[in-house]
């Protein structure tokens, strides 16, 4: 009986968001005898989840495990592709897509979620911004859903997602906010000011001696960015990094969060003597070889439902 895999992922017409799920599909190392097809849901033409599914029938596939290439079970997608494809009897939110044609016997995967993946490619991300996992801190943010019960899935695992990264020493502190329901620069700027002030209320006390009248007499002339911890300024020890939860470098990714930073993200000195500075690349969780690892860990689980 032959054994096929369908990896499902959203799709972009920006050519290279694709180019890099196919890069990390290409790269993993598949059984001999299983049958692999990539699709997205949407925006690449002959490339459709009921193409991936004709091909791998049209070999001879009498089985087929799909993994929905998606962040988290709070995208509505991984929900309304499992209610298509018939593996799931309940659709929680609506949909647009018609029940797919499948003949072969089907078993539906998790998304990427919190795995140890996940934390690999975040950690690379932050060691490219060479952030301080003793000063520093990072806000996640990720598209979300303004629908339940996903939004509150969306919150829940973000809001683990962060206490690991804090646990793991990737950072000093970290919180998290959705692009479809929240403020997201209101929350960095929460987050900033936090660090800024965890910083203030540190020097002092490594000063005892300095009693409250110094201490105005400073703040007043300027003094209170005094050079330490390794030559930097006061204002300078704490930093954010905006760490966007997306798969590839989309419209969200160089265009949406940045807009919405901009007003942090291009503020003067001045401004920033009263809150961390706020870093943002906009680099997506691709091109990583933990993800390639993840896809193949993820098809091994749902193929040894068969052997």
């Amino acid at each position: 009986m032959k054994t096929g895999l369908l990896i499902i992922s959203h799709g972009s017409r920006d050519s290279s968001w694709t180019a890099l799920v196919d890069e990390a599909i290409a790269q993993a190392e598949w059984p001999a005898d299983v049958l692999v097809a990539s699709s997205f849901l949407e925006c690449v033409p002959g490339r459709d989840i009921q193409d991936g599914i004709d091909a791998l029938e049209a070999q001879g596939a009498e089985r087929i495990a799909v993994i929905p290439l998606f962040v988290s079970e709070g995208s509505t997608h991984v929900d309304e592709i499992g209610w298509a494809l018939g593996a799931k009897q309940e659709l929680l939110a609506e949909t647009d897509l018609e029940p797919f044609r499948v003949q072969a016997e089907l078993i539906y995967g998790s998304p990427l979620g919190e795995h140890e993946a996940l934390y690999a490619m975040l950690a690379h991300q932050l060691q490219e911004l060479q952030m301080n996992g003793t000063r520093d801190a990072v806000m996640l943010i990720a598209h979300g859903s303004p629908h339940q019960p996903f939004q509150t899935r969306w919150r829940e695992s973000l809001h683990r997602m962060a206490e690991r990264l804090t646990a793991l020493g990737m950072c000093a502190r970290a919180s998290h906010s959705l692009l479809c329901c929240d403020d997201i620069a209101a929350h960095t700027l929460q987050l900033a000011q936090e660090m800024q002030a965890s910083s203030s209320s540190f020097a002092y006390q490594q000063e005892p001696e300095r009693n409250i009248h110094n201490e105005a007499e400073a703040d007043s002339s300027g003094a209170i960015a005094r050079q330490n911890d390794g030559g930097l300024s006061s204002h300078a020890q704490g930093r954010v990094a905006v760490i966007p939860l997306f798969l590839s470098r989309g419209y969200f990714t160089t265009h949406v969060i940045p807009s919405r930073l901009k007003e942090l993200l291009r503020s003067d000195e001045e401004e920033m003597t009263s809150r961390a500075k706020v870093v943002y690349a906009g680099t997506p969780l691709l091109p990583h070889p933990a993800l390639t690892s993840w896809l193949e860990q993820e098809a091994a689980r749902l193929l040894s439902s068969w052997t």
